[in-house]
C-alpha cells in the first residue's frame, strides 16, 4: 500500500458519481426522447425540452455514460477505497436515484460466478467484486493474520431485519448512540457472518437478496422494497518495534438505496403504495440531512428516521464517502432525472473528517473478549439454572430505555466535565499571568505611594476650603430648588384652573349653540310640517284626478277593444271564407278541369298512336307486296330472256338490276326512316303536351298554397294584434290569450296538414310526370330499336344482292355455259330477299301490337292516377271546410267570451276608481290631524341662561431657563469686574441705602412674561411692578427672579406698567435681545469695587 494518505487534507467531501443507464424497453416502445448527454467523463448535460436549447449542465467527479462496464464503476469508485479500508479508514458506498435507474444492478449485479476474477468483465456488481478484491489483497499481506466479517441489515417501513439471522424478529436489532465515539452507532443485535473466501460471499449475498423484499411494478418488475446495508469488518494483527501486537480494525459500508417512486407512475396500490410513501418520506429525510450539512446548520436531523441514523457516521462524520447516483435518460423521467443530479450535487459539498480507527493491543483486545465471554458465561450459567433475574417484557423494555437516557446524560456530564475542566486550565494560566501582572503593578505602587503621601497634605488644606465652598454651594442650592419646585407647582394648578375655566367656557357656549340649532329646527320642521300639509293636498288631489283619467282611459280602451275583436272576427270570418273558397272551389274546379283535359288528350293520344301504328303497319305490308310483286316480276322478265341477256348483254343488264335494286331499297330505307321520324316527333309532341297540362296543374297547387300563406300572413296579422292586447290588459285577459293560443296551434296543425297533402299531390303528379315522360322515352328508344333493325334488315339485303349479283358479274365472265345455273342461283336469292321481306312484315305486325297492348296499360293507369289525384284533392276540400268552419265557431266563442270579461274588467275598473278615492280623502285627514294636532311643540321657560362672556387670566409667567439665566450672569460679571478694576474706591450714587440693609443672598427682581408660558395676571386695571434702575446705564428689563447681580450695587426703584406694556413685553420674547439690553452696551461711569470674599460667595452662588 502506498503512504500517500498521510498527504491528504484532514478534511475531505463526498466523492459523488453519476451513472446513465441505457433506455429500457417501455422507454423506446413509447418513443420517449434522450434527454442526458455525457460530453466529458466529469460533465453531464440536460435539455429539460428536447425542442428547446434549454439545458442544465452538472460537474461530478466522474460520470459514466450508457454504455459503461461494471468494472469501470468499480475500478473508479471502490478499488480507491479498499485501499483505505485496509489502512484502518471507515468507507461508506451507496448508490442513490430514481425506481428502476440499475441502483441494485450496480451494487449487487447478476450472474455472480465465483470461478471469475474480480477484474473480468463480467455483470458482477460491487458487493462481491469489492470481497473477491479484498481477499486478494489479504493474501498478499503474507504471514499477517486476519480476519473478515459481514453483515446484511434491511431497512423496510422503518424497521431494521437481519438477512442473516435465521428468524425474522425484527425486535432483537436496536440501534445505541456509541458512547466512545461522538455521532457513532452500535446495532445491537445484528449477526456478524465471519466469510474465509469468496465463495462464501456469494452464498451469504444470495441468501440475503432471497430475504430482501422486492416486487413488481410498472416501472421495475424487480423493485426493491427496503434499503440494505451490506457491511464488511476486516480485522488485521500488525507487529509494533517493541513487539507488541497490535489490531487494526478498517470497515466497508456498502448501501443499496430503494428508489424514489410516483405512485401514480408506478401503479403502486395498498400495500406497495404505503412501502412507496416509506421509501419517499426516509429519502426526504435523506435530502433535509444533505440540505443542512451543505448550509452548515446549527442542528441536523439525524433522528428522524432511521436511515440516516444508519448514515449519520457517513455524512459529515468520520467516514470516507462515496455517492453514486443511478438516473435514466429518456424525457419521460426527467423531472427525476434532474431531482437526482440535484441531491447529489449538492452532497459533493458535505465535508467529513476521516479518522484511522484506534489500534487495539493484543492484550486490551484480550481483555475486552474475556470480559465479554464471562459475561455470556454467567448469562448462560444464569440461564440453565435459572436463578437469574427475570423480567417481563414491558419492565425490560423500560429498563432499556432507562439505561439508554442514562447513557446518554452521562456521555453529556462526562463531555460537561471535559468542558469544564479545560475552562479551569484556562483560568489557571489566566491567573498565573495576572498574578505577574500584580507583582510588576505592586512595584510600581509603592513608587505612587510616596507620590500620594507627598500631595495628601495638599489635599487635606484643599479639601477644607472646598467643604465649606461645598457647603455654602448647597445652602444656595436648596434654596434655588425649593424656589423652582414651588414655582412649578404654582404654574401646574395654574394651568389646571385655566384648563378648567375654558373647558367651562366652551361647553357653555357649545349649549347655547345647541339650543339656537334646536330652535332653528323647530321652526324649520314647522314650516315644513305645513308645506308637507299643503303638498300632500295637491298630491292627492293629482293622484284622484289620475286615478279618475286612468279609469276613463281604460273604460275607452275596453270600448275599442271590443270594436277591434267585432271587427277582427268579421274580418277573420271573410279571410276563412275566401280561403274555403278558393281551397274548396278554386283548387277543385281547375283539378277536375285539369283532370279532364289530361283524360282527354290522353284518349286522343292513344288512339292517335293506335292509327299511326296501324297506317305504318299498312305501309309497311303493302311496300313489303310491292318489292315482292316487284322480285316476282322481275323474277319473270329474267327467266324468259336469260339466255338472250347471257349471250348478248349480260353485263349490262346485271349492272342495271344492281342499279335498280340499290335504287329500290334505298327508297325503301328512306321510307322507312322517315315514318319512324314522324312517329317519334308525334310522341315528343304528345309528351310536351302532357309536361304542359302537369305544368298547370303545379300552378293550381302553387296557387293553393299562396292561398294558405295568405291565409297565415291573416292570422299573423290578428296574432300581432292580439299580442298588443295581451300587454295592455295581461291580468284580464290571460285565459282568452291561452284559449286562443290552443285554437291557434290546432289551425296551424290543420294547415300542416293541408299542406302536407298538396305537397303529397305534388309529389305524385311529379312522379307520374316522370313515369309518363319515361314511358315515352321508352318508346321512342323502341321506334328507334326498330328503325336500326330495319335499317340493318335493308342493309344486309343490300349487301346479300350486291354480293350476288357481283358474284354473277364475274360468273358471267368466266363461263357463259353456266347461264342455267346463273339463273337458278337468281331465283333462288330472289326468293329468300321475297321470304325475308315477308318474315320483317311480319315482325313489324307483331311490335304493332306489342306497342299497341302496353300504350292501352299506360292509358288505364295515367287514368286510374288521375282517378286518385282528384279523389284526395275532393276529400281535402272537404276537411278543409268542415276545419274552418270549426275555427270560425271557436273563433266566436272565443270573442263572446273576451267582450263579456272587458265588460267586466269596465265595470270593476269603476269601483275601483271609487274605492281609491275614498282610501285618499281618509289619509289626507289623518294626515291633517297628524300635523296640526299630534305633532308636539317646545314651549319656552325662560329660565334658561343667557349668552355672556367670561374674563379671566389666559396667560401664566414662569422663570427663564437656568442656562440661560447663568449666561447672562457670567456677562454681567464680567462687566461688573471690568468696572471694578477702573473705579476701585467709588461706589454709584444711585444704589439705594435700603437696599444695603438687605440680605445679599435674598435680593428679588420683577417678574416678567415668557412667550412659552401664560401669565397668570388677568388683563384687568391691576398693574405689574417692574424695578427699573435709574441710571441710562443700567438694564431696562430683569430676565427673572435670579438675575441679581447688579442688586447688590444698583438702585432699584419700583413703577408701575400698564396691560399695554406688559403684553408688549410678552410680544419681544423674553428669551431675545429686544427686551434686553447686552452687557457690552452697559457703561457705568461709577461703580465700587467690591474684593471681600462673601460678595463673591454670593456671585458663585448664582452658577448653581
Amino acid at each position: 500500500m502506498n503512504d500517500t494518505r498521510s498527504k491528504k487534507d484532514k478534511n475531505q467531501h463526498i466523492q459523488v458519481f453519476v451513472r446513465v443507464r441505457p433506455a429500457n424497453n417501455a422507454e423506446k416502445t413509447s418513443k420517449s426522447p434522450v434527454v442526458v448527454d455525457v460530453p466529458s467523463n466529469k460533465d453531464i448535460v440536460v435539455r429539460e425540452r428536447p425542442q428547446d436549447k434549454l439545458t442544465k449542465k452538472f460537474t461530478f467527479d466522474k460520470v459514466f455514460g450508457p454504455l459503461s462496464k461494471q468494472i469501470d464503476v468499480y475500478n473508479a469508485v471502490v478499488s480507491p477505497l479498499l485501499e483505505e479500508v485496509l489502512a484502518g479508514y471507515n468507507c461508506t458506498v451507496f448508490a442513490y436515484g430514481q425506481t428502476g435507474t440499475g441502483k441494485t444492478f450496480t451494487m449487487e449485479g447478476a450472474c455472480n460466478d465465483p470461478t471469475l476474477h474480480w477484474q473480468a468483465d463480467s455483470p458482477a456488481g460491487i458487493i462481491p467484486r469489492a470481497l473477491s478484491h479484498l481477499f486478494d489483497e489479504l493474501r498478499t499481506l503474507g504471514a499477517q493474520e486476519y480476519s473478515v466479517r459481514v453483515s446484511f441489515l434491511e431497512l423496510y417501513n422503518e424497521e431494521l431485519f437481519d438477512l442473516l439471522s435465521p428468524n425474522d424478529d425484527a425486535s432483537k436489532i436496536r440501534i445505541y448512540e456509541d458512547a466512545s465515539r461522538k455521532g457513532a452507532i452500535i446495532i445491537h443485535g445484528l449477526e456478524e457472518v465471519t466469510v474465509h473466501n469468496k465463495s462464501e460471499v456469494y452464498k451469504i449475498l444470495e441468501k440475503g437478496s432471497e430475504k430482501r423484499q422486492t416486487a413488481a411494478t410498472l416501472m421495475n418488475a424487480h423493485s426493491s422494497r427496503s434499503h440494505t446495508v451490506f457491511s464488511i469488518t476486516v480485522h488485521i494483527k500488525e507487529n509494533t518495534v517493541d513487539g507488541e501486537e497490535l489490531l487494526k480494525t478498517g470497515k466497508l459500508n456498502l448501501v443499496d438505496l430503494a428508489g424514489s417512486e410516483n405512485v401514480g407512475r408506478s401503479g403502486a396500490v395498498d400495500r406497495r403504495a404505503r412501502e412507496a410513501g416509506n421509501i419517499n418520506q426516509s429519502l426526504l429525510t435523506l435530502g433535509r440531512v444533505i440540505t443542512a450539512l451543505v448550509e452548515r446548520a446549527p442542528h441536523i436531523p439525524y433522528r428522524e428516521s432511521k436511515l440516516t441514523r444508519l448514515l449519520q457516521e457517513s455524512l459529515g462524520g468520520r467516514t470516507k464517502t462515496s455517492i453514486i447516483a443511478t438516473i435514466s435518460p429518456a424525457n419521460m423521467n426527467i423531472e427525476e432525472t434532474l431531482s437526482t443530479l440535484d441531491y447529489a450535487h449538492r452532497a459533493k459539498n458535505i465535508t467529513n473528517r476521516p479518522e484511522i480507527n484506534q489500534k487495539l493491543s493484543k492484550k486490551a483486545l484480550l481483555k475486552e473478549y474475556t470480559e465479554e465471554i464471562e459475561r455470556l458465561r454467567r448469562d448462560l450459567l444464569a440461564t440453565r439454572e435459572r436463578n437469574g433475574v427475570y423480567l417481563a417484557q414491558e419492565s425490560y423494555n423500560d429498563m432499556q430505555s432507562t439505561i439508554e437516557v442514562q447513557s446518554k446524560e452521562i456521555e453529556e456530564k462526562i463531555n460537561h466535565i471535559k468542558a469544564l475542566e479545560e475552562t479551569m486550565q484556562n483560568k489557571e494560566k489566566l491567573f498565573c499571568d495576572l498574578k505577574m501582572e500584580f507583582e510588576t503593578t505592586t512595584n510600581a505602587l509603592h513608587q505612587t505611594k510616596e507620590k500620594l503621601e507627598s500631595t495628601h497634605n495638599v489635599l487635606m488644606t484643599t479639601k477644607n476650603q472646598l467643604n465649606e465652598t461645598v457647603y455654602d454651594r448647597d445652602l444656595h442650592k436648596h434654596l434655588v430648588d425649593k424656589h423652582v419646585s414651588t414655582e412649578r407647582t404654582l404654574l401646574n394648578q395654574a394651568k389646571t384652573l385655566l384648563s378648567v375655566a375654558e373647558t367651562a367656557t366652551t361647553d357653555t357656549q357649545k349649549l347655547h349653540e345647541k339650543i339656537n340649532r334646536k330652535k332653528k329646527v323647530e321652526e324649520e320642521n314647522e314650516s315644513l310640517g305645513q308645506q308637507f300639509r299643503q303638498e300632500m293636498l295637491h298630491r292627492f288631489q293629482h293622484v284622484e284626478e289620475h286615478v279618475g283619467n286612468y279609469t276613463q282611459e281604460l273604460d275607452n280602451f275596453c270600448s275599442a277593444l271590443k270594436d277591434q275583436i267585432s271587427s277582427a272576427a268579421t274580418h277573420q270570418s271573410t279571410g276563412i271564407d275566401t280561403a274555403i273558397k278558393h281551397i274548396s272551389n278554386d283548387l277543385v274546379n281547375k283539378e277536375i278541369a285539369i283532370s279532364e283535359n289530361l283524360t282527354e288528350n290522353t284518349n286522343n293520344t292513344h288512339d292517335e298512336y293506335n292509327s299511326w301504328i296501324l297506317t305504318q303497319i299498312e305501309k309497311a305490308s303493302d311496300m313489303s307486296e310491292r318489292e315482292r310483286q316487284a322480285l316476282q316480276s322481275t323474277l319473270s322478265k329474267i327467266s324468259p330472256k336469260i339466255r338472250e341477256l347471257v349471250e348478248t348483254k349480260i353485263s349490262e343488264s346485271l349492272k342495271s338490276l344492281h342499279n335498280e335494286t340499290s335504287l329500290k331499297l334505298i327508297n325503301l330505307t328512306n321510307t322507312m326512316k322517315k315514318s319512324v321520324d314522324e312517329f317519334c316527333s308525334t310522341l315528343l309532341v304528345d309528351r310536351d303536351n302532357l309536361i304542359k297540362q302537369i305544368d298547370e296543374v303545379k300552378k293550381a297547387v302553387d296557387v293553393s298554397v299562396k292561398n294558405k300563406n295568405r291565409i297565415m300572413e291573416i292570422e299573423q296579422s290578428f296574432d300581432k294584434m292580439f299580442a298588443d292586447m295581451k300587454s295592455q290588459i295581461v291580468n284580464t285577459l290571460e285565459n282568452t290569450w291561452k284559449q286562443y293560443e290552443n285554437d291557434k296551434t290546432e289551425k296551424q296543425q290543420s294547415y300542416s296538414i293541408i299542406s302536407n297533402k298538396l305537397n303529397e299531390i305534388d309529389v305524385a303528379i311529379n312522379s307520374s310526370n316522370e313515369q309518363t315522360i319515361n314511358n315515352f322515352n321508352n318508346k321512342v328508344q323502341q321506334q328507334k330499336a326498330i328503325e336500326t333493325r330495319i335499317e340493318k334488315n335493308v342493309e344486309d339485303i343490300r349487301n346479300e344482292v350486291s354480293s350476288t349479283l357481283e358474284e354473277n358479274w364475274n360468273l358471267a365472265d368466266k363461263a357463259i355455259t353456266q347461264s342455267v345455273d346463273v339463273v337458278n342461283l337468281l331465283e333462288g336469292d330472289i326468293n329468300a330477299t321475297r321470304y325475308a321481306l315477308l318474315s320483317y312484315n311480319n315482325s313489324v305486325e307483331a311490335n304493332a301490337m306489342e306497342l299497341r297492348h302496353k300504350n292501352e296499360k299506360q292509358k288505364e293507369a295515367i287514368l286510374s292516377k288521375v282517378q286518385e289525384y282528384h279523389k284526395m284533392v275532393t276529400d281535402i276540400s272537404t276537411t278543409h271546410s268542415h276545419f274552418m268552419e270549426e275555427h270560425r265557431a271557436a273563433a266566436h266563442n272565443n270573442y263572446s267570451e273576451m267582450n263579456y270579461k272587458l265588460e267586466s274588467q269596465s265595470v270593476a275598473c269603476t269601483e275601483w276608481d271609487s274605492k281609491i278615492k275614498s282610501q285618499l280623502h281618509s289619509i289626507h285627514e289623518k294626515v291633517d290631524k297628524f300635523v296640526a294636532e299630534d305633532l308636539r311643540h317646545d314651549v319656552p321657560t325662560g329660565t334658561t341662561p343667557a349668552r355672556r362672556d367670561f374674563n379671566y387670566p389666559r396667560h401664566l409667567a414662569a422663570t427663564s431657563p437656568h442656562e440661560r439665566i447663568i449666561k447672562r450672569f457670567r456677562e454681567v460679571r464680567k462687566v461688573v469686574e471690568s468696572s471694578e478694576d477702573e473705579s476701585e474706591n467709588t461706589i454709584t450714587d444711585m444704589m439705594s441705602p435700603n437696599v444695603n440693609g438687605r440680605d445679599n443672598n435674598s435680593l428679588s427682581s420683577p417678574i416678567i412674561t415668557n412667550t412659552n408660558h401664560v401669565t397668570s395676571t388677568p388683563y384687568s386695571d391691576s398693574k405689574l411692578r417692574i424695578p427699573v434702575i435709574r441710571n441710562s446705564y443700567s438694564l431696562i428689563k430683569s430676565a427673572s427672579t435670579s438675575d441679581l447681580p447688579l442688586a447688590t450695587k444698583a438702585q432699584l426703584d419700583s413703577s408701575t406698567m400698564s396691560e399695554s406694556e406688559v403684553v408688549k413685553g410678552r410680544n419681544n420674547k423674553e428669551n431675545g435681545e429686544e427686551g434686553f439690553i447686552k452687557p457690552e452696551k452697559l457703561r457705568p461711569k461709577r461703580l465700587s469695587k467690591v474684593k471681600n470674599a462673601q460678595n463673591r460667595k454670593i456671585l458663585g452662588s448664582c452658577y448653581m
